[in-house]
């Protein structure tokens, strides 16, 4: 078995995380800026203050959970490495059995159907005549 056989998931959940946090930060602070009317008291406000503050959170956090994952999933990758001592054994042994070549058996020929046997002539003397 090759060693690191199957690829990590962090980073490209890291990726995701950072990127869905951050487009939903944008938009939050876009909507504050330009759509809430700051002239209304906050009372007024109070519902869209609400749903802007919890989205803004939530967007901080899926990009704290994106960054963190990252440097989690880096620590894992690095934890599910053999030991620097089983390294070299393990490639020899990878390396000669890439030497031996895999036995594969001849290719058996394909089989023909038999031709239709042509009807085959009277024996001489038993001609008929019409």
């Amino acid at each position: 078995m090759p060693l690191l056989s199957h690829p990590a998931f962090g980073p490209r959940a890291s990726l995701l995380y950072i990127t869905i946090g951050s487009i939903l930060d944008i938009i939050v602070v876009c909507w504050f800026i330009f759509m809430v009317d700051k002239s209304r008291a906050f009372e007024e406000n109070r519902v869209t203050y609400f749903f802007l503050t919890t989205l803004f959170l939530i967007g901080l956090t899926l990009l704290v959970i994106g960054l963190m994952l990252g440097r989690i999933g880096q620590a894992a990758r690095r934890s599910e490495l053999p030991p620097p001592e089983a390294v070299a054994p393990e490639a020899a042994v990878q390396q000669a059995a890439a030497v031996v070549p895999v036995p594969v058996p001849p290719a058996a020929a394909p089989v023909m159907p038999a031709a239709p046997a042509a009807p085959e002539a009277p024996p001489p003397g038993t001609e008929r005549r019409l």
